[in-house]
């Protein structure tokens, strides 16, 4: 076994057990899913070819490991229901993914350093405060004002449907002058 992945497995663990607790919703779950995710990465590491993308191997068996815990779920659902959901998920999200990076770049630097740290590479505040130099609650006023001005932005392109849990189901382009490309 590589030290390589032995230093992954201490340097991502609680990074991953936090993105999946944000699909999941379940603290004990989350831990139980990065478990499975780590063992998979352990017996199948031999088959990695490019070892420079580890990292993105790993979140990749993260995102089959949740979408096989949901199959898991569903699985009284009919086949073509679940496969017609998912379709219309993933086209969703890749629409709405293509137009949040533009607004995510246009915030001002410090917004947005948090937010990517925060929001998409799912790093705790404790660890942006330290990676930052800055104070924690410094860091929850960077996140927090980010949020708010990429709503902002959204809002003024989009009217954006969510359900309960805060995932998008829907939403509207309005007539806006700024483009997502």
């Amino acid at each position: 076994m590589s030290n390589e992945i032995i230093h992954v497995w201490n340097d991502m663990n609680g990074r991953l057990t936090n993105f999946v607790n944000t699909k999941v919703k379940d603290p004990e779950l989350s831990k139980d899913i990065v478990q499975d995710v780590f063992l998979k990465v352990f017996t199948k590491f031999d088959t990695l070819k490019n070892k420079e993308k580890l990292v993105s191997w790993i979140y990749q068996i993260t995102r089959n490991e949740i979408i096989s815990h949901f199959r898991k779920i569903k699985f009284n659902s009919t086949s073509k229901e679940v496969e017609a959901e998912e379709f219309s998920e993933e086209i969703l999200t890749s629409e709405l993914i293509h137009c949040i990076n533009p607004l995510i770049n246009s915030l001002p630097e410090k917004y947005k350093q948090a937010i990517v740290l925060a929001d998409l590479e799912n790093v705790s505040q404790k660890e942006i405060a330290n990676q930052l130099n800055i104070s924690y609650s410094g860091v929850k006023s960077r996140v927090q004002r980010g949020r708010e001005m990429l709503k902002s932005a959204y809002e003024e392109c989009c009217v954006i449907s969510a359900d309960v849990y805060g995932d998008v189901i829907d939403y509207k382009v309005k007539n806006c002058s700024k483009t997502c490309d």
